[in-house]
């Protein structure tokens, strides 16, 4: 109940900021560093003038923009992986074993920059590098629910009657890993939440178009004029939390 209750004054606050409020990318030093209640500021605004909830607002919704997409392509990446050492399973053997085991052994946040450090400065290269940084340990997971699966009792039987590997992957394996896909995309959200965060925060481009800067970028500009402007630090660290608490606990419970 309180979570429901969080998740619905969280993103209610936002739809309401991004319906009613302009996006926070252009300057007014007329108006900088107004504080809490004041008129048409009701957190007041940042040192360039910004409205602080419009930041809040905007940049959860940019952080949503980015995570939730690439948590799904990384994910379809991973099980695309999967169905490939399924077909062919000699041939994954030779590419992919030491493939995945160099890629868990260096650490996601060294890959993503490295590959962000490669790309464009924008939010598909920013999707890419997570996608670069997580599929092997999704691949992992989904490879151990795929190896348990092929000892089940009807798989033996399709393959008894003809199967042919695609008809295995559609009947049999997708349906029966709809759980773990569901997991898998829960589990990952508030890592992938943090770690765009923290790419904002190192000044790498989160924002999905205009919108202004993206939550860790808020915490990055205003830090050092928190005693002029706490909100603008605060509101970015709420975001920031609320969207891993929201984006990342279910109630339901995932079953094998």
């Amino acid at each position: 109940m309180l979570l429901n209750s969080i998740r619905l004054l969280f993103f209610g606050t936002i739809l309401w900021g991004i319906v009613f409020l302009p996006a926070p990318s252009n300057v007014d030093l007329m108006n900088n560093n107004l504080p809490f209640l004041t008129d048409g500021f009701l957190f007041g605004s940042d040192r360039l003038g910004r409205n602080n909830l419009a930041l809040f607002c905007y940049g959860a919704m940019s952080t949503i923009l980015i995570v939730i997409p690439a948590r799904i392509l990384t994910i379809l990446f991973s099980f695309f992986v999967s169905t490939f050492s399924l077909v062919f399973p000699k041939r994954s053997d030779f590419l992919l074993s030491g493939f995945v085991s160099v890629s868990l052994s260096i650490p996601s946040l060294l890959s993503a920059l490295i590959v962000i450090s490669i790309l464009p400065n924008n939010p598909f290269s920013l999707m890419i590098a997570i996608l670069v940084s997580d599929w092997a340990m999704v691949y992992e997971t989904l490879t151990a629910k795929i190896r348990e699966i092929q000892t089940s009792p009807y798989i033996s039987a399709s393959l008894c009657f003809g199967a042919k590997p695609k008809h295995l992957i559609f009947l049999h394996y997708l349906p029966a890993l709809k759980n773990m896909f569901q997991f898998l995309f829960f589990s990952g959200l508030p890592t992938v939440v943090m770690t765009t965060a923290l790419f904002s925060y190192l000044g790498i481009q989160t924002s999905v178009g205009d919108t202004g800067p993206g939550l860790g970028e808020q915490i990055s500009f205003s830090k050092d004029y928190f005693d002029q402007s706490p909100f603008s630090v605060l509101l970015p660290i709420i975001a920031i939390l609320t969207l891993v608490y929201s984006l990342g606990s279910r109630n339901q419970r995932y079953e094998t």
